[in-house]
């Protein structure tokens, strides 16, 4: 069950500030919605091609990260589990999960807009293994994900957590 409705922004030209931002509005939407506040899209060429947000509580469902979700959308939008030379964007750095994913899914790479610092405790009771998973993925996929910039607050999404 997810409480966003992708379809406005399919075709829509979004260059990585205004994804990025995007991705920051729907993860802040989540998180009004009660629910983890994290979202992705798809892009290529410029173009947006599918998204997702966070599904885990929801679908009961350990892997419904947002950039897995977003994954899942695009190719099934596109009847093909290829997509060499898309680009996620997301809200918040990606963990593990959704590095090795995307790049089994021939995603060039993950931008986001926050660091894993910013998610807190409530959130991730355990950064430290986190990081760790992280470093792991990245000496065997370097690149695949960096930090982008946008003009949004990126920390507005996690603002209702607890730290």
């Amino acid at each position: 069950m997810t409480t966003v409705d992708f379809s406005p922004l399919l075709g829509v030209r979004l260059d990585e500030d205004a994804a990025l931002a995007r991705t920051v509005e729907l993860a802040s939407a989540q998180a009004a919605a009660d629910r983890l506040p994290f979202a992705a899209l798809v892009v290529r060429g410029g173009v947006v091609l599918g998204g997702g947000v966070n599904s885990v509580v929801d679908d009961h469902d350990p892997s419904g990260h947002g950039e897995v979700v977003a994954v899942r959308d695009a190719t099934r939008r596109l009847g093909t589990a290829d997509l060499a030379g898309a680009v996620v964007y997301s809200n918040c750095e990606p963990c593990a999960i959704c590095r090795l994913v995307a790049a089994a899914a021939g995603v060039n790479e993950i931008v986001y807009a926050a660091g894993k610092e910013v998610v807190p405790a409530a959130i991730d009771a355990d950064p430290a293994t986190t990081a760790r998973l992280i470093d792991a993925v990245t000496a065997v996929l370097p690149g695949i994900a960096r930090a982008g910039r946008t003009g949004a607050d990126v920390a507005a999404p996690f603002r209702g957590y607890a730290q």
